[in-house]
């Protein structure tokens, strides 16, 4: 499964879910996520190409949502709202304690991670 987090400048919202979302179960699985933001600034922005790789796109606020059902709403079905506003500053435990929670109820709903393809786990005993 391929999770696609969204904010707006990709600075600490959607790199801390990557990060949340990894240590959660998401690391050494079929799972795989990235970070991008809507912001022109955005240091990795939101674009055809990011939304088509991911299976799942998790924004922050419903404002992202709309963005995304205004400029490819084709798109928009895909779209999970974590609700998780732009009021924390990146060292606030609070934040980090928000977004566990959300990523874990997320991972819940995607279901048991299998390992990645090329992990040695999944290669035949012989």
């Amino acid at each position: 499964m391929k999770v696609l987090f969204v904010c707006p400048a990709a600075v600490v919202r959607s790199p801390m879910a990557v990060e949340i979302f990894r240590e959660l179960g998401g690391r050494g699985t079929a799972h795989e996520a990235r970070a991008v933001g809507t912001a022109p600034g955005a240091s990795r922005r939101l674009t055809t190409r990011e939304l088509a790789w991911a299976d799942v796109v998790a924004v922050m606020e419903e404002a992202h949502l709309a963005e995304i059902r205004r400029h490819w709403p084709d798109q928009a079905g895909k779209v999970r709202v974590l609700g998780i506003p732009d009021d924390y500053d990146p060292e606030e435990s609070e934040l980090r304690a928000l977004l566990r929670a959300r990523i874990r109820a997320l991972l819940d709903d995607l279901g048991p991670a299998r390992p990645a393809p090329d992990d040695p786990a999944r290669r035949p005993v012989r």
